[in-house]
């Protein structure tokens, strides 16, 4: 007796469902490294001021290091503000990694924006942060990290102005390094993951977003970088999977749930996740449950917009700014979540 039509469709849809769980499950917050995998080794570079997803970005980290998914080496500020430092070394020392190392731009670099909670974070919760001119530099500070790492090894996670990986890239050999910075980034660094800005354009003039206010930082970082960079994009994107709300099942001590409160003027509400959205592809990688554009690449212009430009190819940029086809938002935000509200075993 032969097989029908109906019911080779039927075997066939009912395995492509069962390819379909075993991504989703893989991906949405059962990711386990296998034996002798190494964790990806994340530096985070934020300007943790302007906007309250930088906190839940990097709540997720300390998630995904207490899962042993991921080794986070450190955590940049790429922006001026004199609190944004402090604050950040106060969520780090809630989960529990109070000596993570902080740079912050020096000198003429960075932009300075206003803050809904930055200085109150620092101010409500304990920190050992120094005064912002104490803070170690940011250029050094990634030299010695990169310098210490092995080859081809590190990926950098931006989700704020690209001043600091300028620096990095123009800075030129000293006691640290014999190498200038672009030897430097060629030699250590594998990825980066530059969350920034819509996709496939943004020619807005307006000040906003990451590109834009340091708009000279944007272009020389991008025009010079050596490796692979994998640009997340924002706006109905990032909407689509806001996430927020559910911090208020978490105790009110926790400084992400404060920074929302405080962005929010007293009451916990969604957001969009356009950084969260970096976290997971700089830590779970490019593939499901993301839509990846490979062809083209990402033409900077002065002003720090952009457009993303089909007539050359630039093996080194991809960009991300949907999900697969089929793949539900509400199972991303949940996959969100596990992590935002994650708390660490042991709390100040």
């Amino acid at each position: 007796m032969g097989t029908s039509k109906a019911h080779l469709n039927w075997t066939e849809a009912m395995a492509c469902f069962r390819l379909t769980l075993v991504c989703l499950i893989g991906w949405f917050g059962m990711v386990n490294l296998t034996h002798g995998q190494v964790p990806p080794k994340i530096i985070f570079d934020t300007d943790m001021d302007s906007d309250c997803d930088d906190a839940a970005c990097l709540a997720m980290l300390h998630a995904l290091v207490d899962r042993g998914e991921i080794e986070l080496l450190g955590t940049m500020i790429s922006a001026k503000h004199p609190w944004s430092a402090a604050c950040t070394d106060a969520i780090n020392t809630y989960y529990g990694r109070p000596d993570l190392p902080i740079g912050v731009p020096k000198g003429k670099a960075g932009i300075q924006q206003g803050s809904k909670y930055a200085e109150q974070i620092a101010k409500e919760f304990p920190h050992d942060s120094p005064k912002y001119e104490d803070v170690p530099d940011a250029t050094k500070l990634y030299r010695q990290i990169l310098s210490a790492q092995p080859d081809h090894s590190v990926t950098i996670l931006t989700v704020g102005d690209l001043t600091n990986l300028r620096y990095l890239i123009e800075s030129e050999g000293d006691d640290i390094s014999s190498l200038s910075g672009k030897e430097l980034v060629q030699q250590k660094v594998a990825h980066w993951v530059c969350m920034g800005s819509r996709y496939p354009a943004d020619l807005d003039p307006g000040k906003w977003g990451n590109f834009k206010p340091d708009a000279e930082s944007t272009f020389r970082a991008i025009e010079k970088w050596p490796t692979k960079i994998t640009f997340t994009g924002g706006g109905k994107f990032a909407e689509l999977v806001s996430t927020g709300k559910r911090l208020n099942e978490v105790p009110q001590n926790n400084p992400v749930r404060r920074v929302y409160e405080l962005y929010f003027g007293g009451k916990v509400k969604d957001r969009h996740s356009a950084d969260q959205i970096s976290v997971m592809v700089a830590a779970r990688g490019t593939g499901y449950p993301w839509k990846l554009v490979t062809q083209g690449h990402n033409h900077i212009f002065a002003n720090g917009t952009h457009q993303w430009q089909t007539d050359t190819d630039d093996s080194k940029h991809q960009y991300i700014s949907a999900l697969a086809e089929g793949v539900d938002p509400a199972s991303v935000i949940d996959s969100f979540n596990q992590l935002i509200l994650h708390q660490p075993e042991e709390r100040p």
